[in-house]
């Protein structure tokens, strides 16, 4: 989020700007108007395997506020990740693969808010998927990973995979999200679906539906080990803070009412994108709890059916966080800003401390 982040502002507001700077960036103006009015001027999709766009902003002037820095013993310095995957434009809504072999992540031409409408909608603004060549900060060629199957036009990221591989978690903007379904329609600019993968590739995505998904925005997930508990972030009434987050427990192929965390993990500020070390004892979150550290990341372990008090662990503006299957790496994305504003979004890592 940007260092101008003023409490004042009304839920829907704070979560726009929140999630602006993390993760994948649905502002109120892709309102289903907009979704209508610009799909007919859609071009063609990439396809797998198109590599990156490249990027066409000129390289910064502007020099970032924050520094990311590591709080606790167990995490090192964090390492910004190298070309050809950060570049001047934003790359963000990031997960590593289990095996640490395959980062996905959203790559878009610029901010949204120095982008027209038509520009937001390139289909070339979407998730791109690179594969491991070398140390833990070393990636090769990104390379388009089509979520789009199923629908003319979409918005596309924050990917969760089962253990097995087989599905694939991600939240949306397209018509078919259930807020746009409404009459008269909501701004219901997340949705969370589910796709099959088939020979590696993900096919059509489903509509998870309610309960999990309301006509308030749901999304900025994580999926639970168990692959049949689901921890989102939602905007709906009934939270405690700004976003917050709910879990849901699929039951016979049906999704329960989700619960909310409640505090100590929800908060009166913002708090979102969950996930999980393998063995489910602890979650790595999202917050700005701390209106002097502003958006860090934070990690609360399992007690029973209750969480611990959260942990500061990465701190300088940071979110997104996704953890290798072995615990030694936990990559995240920074955003950078300065007195002016954000500017950009770059990947991150750190490495786990043995002592």
């Amino acid at each position: 989020m940007t260092t101008d982040y003023n409490r004042g502002e009304s839920d829907m507001r704070a979560w726009c700007r929140l999630i602006a700077t993390f993760g994948i960036v649905f502002a109120a103006a892709f309102a289903v108007g907009l979704l209508v009015s610009c799909g007919d001027d859609k071009t063609e999709n990439p396809t797998p395997a198109d590599p990156l766009p490249v990027c066409t902003k000129p390289p910064h002037t502007r020099i970032d506020a924050h520094t990311p820095a590591s709080a606790v013993a167990d995490w090192g310095a964090p390492i910004r990740l190298g070309d050809p995957i950060n570049t001047p434009c934003p790359e963000d809504a990031i997960e590593i693969s289990r095996d640490g072999q395959y980062l996905y992540f959203m790559f878009t031409q610029d901010l949204f808010e120095n982008m027209t409408p038509e520009q937001i909608l390139a289909p070339i603004n979407n998730t791109y998927r690179a594969q491991r060549i070398g140390g833990p900060g070393e990636f090769g060629q990104p390379e388009y990973y089509d979520l789009a199957k199923g629908t003319a036009y979409s918005f596309d990221g924050e990917l969760s995979f089962t253990s097995d591989g087989s599905k694939v978690y991600f939240h949306s903007n397209r018509p078919q999200n259930t807020g746009y379904q409404q009459n008269p329609p909501t701004d219901d600019y997340i949705d969370i679906y589910v796709a099959d993968i088939v020979d590696g590739e993900p096919g059509p995505g489903v509509n998870l539906g309610p309960p999990v998904n309301s006509e308030y925005p749901d999304g900025e997930h994580g999926l639970y080990p168990d692959d049949s508990t689901l921890y989102f972030t939602s905007l709906r009434p009934g939270g405690i803070g700004g976003a917050d987050i709910y879990r849901s427990v699929l039951n016979g192929g049906v999704w329960n009412t989700p619960e909310h965390l409640d505090f100590p993990i929800n908060s009166a500020g913002n708090d979102l994108q969950p996930t999980f070390t393998p063995d489910g004892d602890t979650m790595y979150f999202v917050s700005d709890r701390n209106i002097f550290i502003g958006a860090a990341i934070y990690r609360s372990v399992r007690n029973g059916d209750a969480w611990t008090s959260p942990e500061l662990v990465i701190q300088g503006v940071v979110g997104e966080p996704s953890l290798t299957a072995d615990g030694e790496y936990l990559y995240f994305v920074h955003v950078l800003a300065d007195t002016a504003g954000t500017f950009d979004a770059d990947i991150w890592y750190s490495q786990r401390v043995h002592r």
